[in-house]
């Protein structure tokens, strides 16, 4: 691996913590930190808050969307694509490519190992700063620098584990990657630490949303356990999640409004927080796009009419033998747009329109409202309806018996009903069996989660279950149809992940390719 830089911040050191808006707008600095820096509890809250917010930085939060949904079913290229996400889009990943880049989320995690190194040090230069006060500050920087791993594990699956800090040019930083299972440990043991020491309330609402609270780490850890196939883990840590009276569902008709333009609703568990004046959701614009009132200007990626409207890929208008799910559903007309003029395919509006009303005059007709460039939206992390289908998702996989399939589907008609009014709920005899289930469950994420940069992860877990990637090419076919190079490409486990960037491998001899990416003869034909 490339030498890490040492991001970390004497300048900080002119940063004092002044007000509660001042933790989440933190600018990251790009100096190197001398050990006399570290003298007060402030100074060492700083560099925690530089680790938040360099999350937000355009690399890192166009990873979390391009990783999570762009190898999907859910999007095809836009009008104005980037070369490099273009071939993404194709599935035509190679070495060379930008986003195999990992670089950004490790100096995200070098943050936190700064944190996490000098800051039990300062316990005993600042008599404020009381062992529970670290202790508390410890379990954000160790959920912070989980969720990054968690990210990378899921991406590239065997990936270097670095849990020291990159302070000195002495350091050997050509590290080898870690299995996926001790990196997998290493995240669990970092949350398991947060449960016990994370804070459950902040007292002031952009900090219960922007920080690490309790129900934070456990809704990374309930998907950390998701993606593990520890079960009943997950479905007992999501009831933790769930305990949190705190979260409530928001009214389906203001999701778009409440959740993903004003942000921090009461539905969110953890977003990251951004500002015009700091940072701006520069990259959110890019790949989404922002409505700009009668005129959409495109992002990157827009989601085509025959992979949502029709066909047995379709999460809406669902026929199955007894029962057709989500007819009207409100999650299809303001999650996204028909552009039937041009007929260039659907626009999101998740993130790019303030809100969508129903017209007043036309039957079933949403009218989008403009989002201005200037109006900035949170990249949301984790929200509720999340943890609730992870539970419901969990308890189809444990099937002890029948009382695991009918609670997930009264986990699963919580979030259909709220986007499908004055419906009956889903009835538990046109599901009878686990592999129905499982299919409705992985609609109901696809419906509810669209464009959050959570179905390709959703579409390799399944993979993952049966290690064989059959059933996932099979929901991107209609995306691929013809595309033999395409289909080729998903022809064994080890092509769904990322390779490592090229200039890695060449610089540091203790890295190994995927070897999917190693065989010409599959990955370059």
């Amino acid at each position: 691996m490339k030498k890490i830089a040492i991001i970390i911040f004497s300048a900080l050191m002119l940063l004092g913590i002044q007000s509660c808006s001042d933790f989440l707008d933190i600018r990251p600095e790009n100096e190197t930190v001398l050990d006399d820096y570290w003298q007060s509890e402030s100074q060492a809250t700083a560099v925690l808050a530089s680790a938040y917010r360099s999350l937000t930085l355009n690399d890192n939060v166009r990873r979390m969307f391009v990783w999570g949904e762009v190898r999907s079913d859910n999007v095809v290229a836009g009008a104005s694509s980037e070369s490099d996400l273009t071939l993404i889009l194709d599935g035509k990943i190679t070495p060379t490519n930008s986003y195999a880049n990992w670089g950004f989320l490790y100096a995200s995690i070098n943050y936190c190992n700064t944190f996490l190194h000098y800051a039990p040090g300062v316990t005993n230069r600042d008599q404020n700063f009381s062992p529970i006060k670290l202790h508390a500050l410890e379990a954000e920087a160790r959920a912070l620098r989980g969720l990054c791993y968690f990210y990378l594990v899921r991406t590239f699956k065997n990936v270097p584990l670095v849990t020291v800090p990159s302070i000195n040019d002495n350091q050997d930083y050509f590290v080898g990657q870690s299995p996926e299972r001790q990196v997998l440990d290493t995240i669990i043991q970092d949350l398991k630490f947060a449960q016990i020491y994370a804070q459950a309330d902040y007292t002031r609402g952009v900090y219960n949303k922007g920080r690490i609270t309790k129900s934070a780490v456990n809704a990374i850890l309930a998907d950390v356990y998701l993606w593990d196939q520890q079960y009943d883990k997950c479905a007992e840590t999501c009831d933790m999640v769930l305990a949190d009276t705190s979260l409530v569902l928001v009214n389906g008709e203001k999701v778009i409004s409440d959740v993903f333009y004003k942000g921090n609703s009461r539905e969110s568990i953890f977003e990251l927080q951004f500002d015009k004046d700091i940072q701006n959701s520069d990259a959110i614009n890019s790949l989404i796009g922002r409505h700009l009132g009668g005129n959409i200007l495109l992002g990157m990626v827009s989601y085509p009419p025959y992979l949502i409207r029709t066909g047995v890929y379709c999460p809406f208008n669902y026929k199955g033998t007894s029962v057709v799910e989500s007819e009207k559903d409100i999650r299809e007309f303001t999650s996204y747009a028909a552009d039937s003029k041009s007929g260039s395919g659907f626009i999101i509006y998740k993130y790019s329109v303030s809100d969508v009303k129903k017209s007043l005059t036309a039957t079933d007709t949403y009218i989008a409202q403009p989002r201005l460039t200037s109006d900035p939206v949170n990249w949301i992390v984790y929200r509720l309806s999340d943890v609730i289908l992870m539970k419901a998702e969990a308890l189809v996989q444990l099937n002890r018996d029948k009382t695991d399939l009918d609670v997930a589907l009264r986990l699963v008609n919580r979030t259909y009903l709220r986007s499908n009014l004055n419906v009956d709920s889903l009835q538990s005899n046109n599901y009878s069996d686990q592999m129905n289930m499982e299919k409705l469950v992985l609609r109901e994420r696809q419906r509810e989660l669209l464009f959050e940069g959570k179905r390709w992860y959703d579409l390799l877990r399944m993979a993952r279950r049966k290690n064989d990637p059959t059933t996932l090419a099979y929901y991107l076919s209609s995306k691929i149809s013809g595309n033999s190079l395409s289909k080729n490409k998903l022809s064994v486990m080890d092509a769904l992940y990322m390779p490592v960037l090229k200039s890695e491998v060449d610089i540091n001899s203790k890295l190994i390719q995927n070897p999917f990416y190693t065989d010409e003869s599959l990955s370059n034909q």
